[in-house]
């Protein structure tokens, strides 16, 4: 329920007034960040009513972890890095990596990007905290001026919205092309997944608040991203896949690879679940991410264990999954584990560096951020998924991304038909 004016505004009264009352404790420009528990809040409808502002707030970022235990939504900016950074005491810092240079479309979004939040809402469970975030440089004035620009929340509708045109790059000619001559290459690419980019152009401007909340509600088992530096581009994802979750010096990943579709009654969908568990192509398929995920942390001085597979079904597909469990060593960092790590063979292939110079070389768009690592970095912990799943938002364009493992043994219409697939959930929600 959206949050009506008076009640709103009185939070911005009582926000503002802990932030003085800060002041006068620790100085115009603290050291140190301020928390604020506040009254249950949506999160998706207050970015909703930034973004309607006269003079809308960027960079503002939406996160919600797999397991749904954090969504936070983050204003503002008071520390911005291009490489990866080594966060002190409170600082926490969010961004991502692209999977590879980018192009024009991808102006906001470079090779690295991260940015520590001014204002970071945070509902854990059932508390609502807002972290202030200070580090001895930006002043208190600042941070008053930017809650005080605050809209009052909208709420999150249906998307009202139908899609005019759709053109894929490749198109299916050239993606059976694309797939032929990756299995010419199995000798030295066991592995390679291949892309597609789909670009629609809709009716009307695309509110990505609405259209991520209603993904959200059809895949909630995924992570839920919205990042967004300028009124240019959103780029908003559901991934299932975890690049990795590190808590001190535990760490959880997955080897997430091998996709069939939902079966249309229950019987079925059993029986298409128990053909991902033991299907050769598709155990092949996995193996070669979970060989390369154990053999980089190993390199890393891990100690690294594996859970048995299971299945994990999303609304029109369901993946094949191996959890991966790692104690690291003391003086592993997340830089490590990113550059390590990503990307995995799940979406460039393996062995990886050919995998990479056959993507760059042969497929016909650049993908950015997509296939690339999103999430967040602090000293105790960090949350990454991998950019699967995703658009790129541009007024009435959505340029919407999916790719496919291609191994000896696979067929160029079904990989096309799995790519059409894994962006059902959108187009539906478009269509609806």
């Amino acid at each position: 329920m959206p949050v009506t004016k008076p009640i709103y505004k009185s939070m911005i009264n009582f926000i503002t007034e802990q932030l003085q009352q800060f002041a006068e404790k620790q100085g115009n420009k603290p050291r140190f960040n301020l928390d604020i528990s506040l009254s249950a809040l949506n999160l998706l409808s207050l970015l909703k009513g930034q973004s309607a502002a006269d003079v809308p707030i960027f960079p503002t970022i939406y996160w919600q972890d797999k397991e749904q235990q954090e969504t936070i939504a983050c204003f503002g900016c008071i520390d911005e890095r291009d490489s990866i950074p080594l966060p002190e005491d409170q600082a926490r810092y969010f961004g991502g990596l692209a999977f590879q240079q980018h192009g024009q479309q991808w102006h906001d979004f470079p090779a690295v990007r991260f940015i520590r939040p001014a204002l970071e809402f945070k509902r854990h469970k059932e508390s609502l905290t807002l972290t202030c975030h200070f580090n001895g440089q930006n002043n208190i004035e600042e941070t008053i001026a930017l809650v005080k620009r605050l809209q009052k929340p909208l709420p999150i509708n249906s998307v009202n919205n139908h899609i005019i045109s759709r053109s894929d790059l490749p198109d299916q000619t050239q993606w059976a092309e694309l797939v032929d001559l990756a299995i010419e290459y199995k000798a030295l690419l066991p592995k390679v997944v291949l892309s597609r980019q789909t670009e629609l152009i809709c009716e009307q401007a695309v509110n990505h608040w609405d259209l991520l909340s209603c993904w959200q509600s059809a895949n909630p088992n995924s992570f839920h991203f919205s990042f967004q530096f300028s009124e240019k581009h959103a780029f908003i994802g559901c991934s299932p896949e975890r690049l990795f979750s590190r808590e001190n010096n535990q760490l959880k990943t997955e080897a997430l690879a091998g996709t069939v579709n939902r079966g249309r009654n229950d019987r079925e969908d059993s029986i298409l679940l128990q053909s991902l568990l033991s299907d050769k192509k598709i155990d092949r398929e996995n193996y070669l991410v979970q060989e390369f995920i154990i053999a980089n942390l190993k390199r890393l001085k891990a100690q690294v264990s594996c859970e048995e597979p299971h299945v994990m079904q999303l609304q029109h597909v369901q993946h094949l999954c191996v959890p991966i469990n790692a104690a690291l060593d003391a003086d592993t960092s997340d830089a490590d584990l990113l550059y390590k790590l990503h990307p995995t063979p799940a979406v460039g292939g393996s062995p990886k560096l050919p995998a990479l110079q056959f993507i760059n070389d042969k497929e016909p768009y650049l993908r950015g951020w997509y296939a690339g690592a999103v999430g967040y970095i602090s000293k105790q912990k960090s949350d990454f998924s991998v950019a699967i799943r995703t658009a790129l938002i541009a007024g009435d364009h959505i340029k919407l991304f999916a790719g496919a493992g291609i191994v000896t043994g696979s067929i160029a219409s079904q990989e096309w038909q799995e790519l059409d697939n894994k962006i059902n959930t959108i187009l539906n929600i478009l269509s609806a």
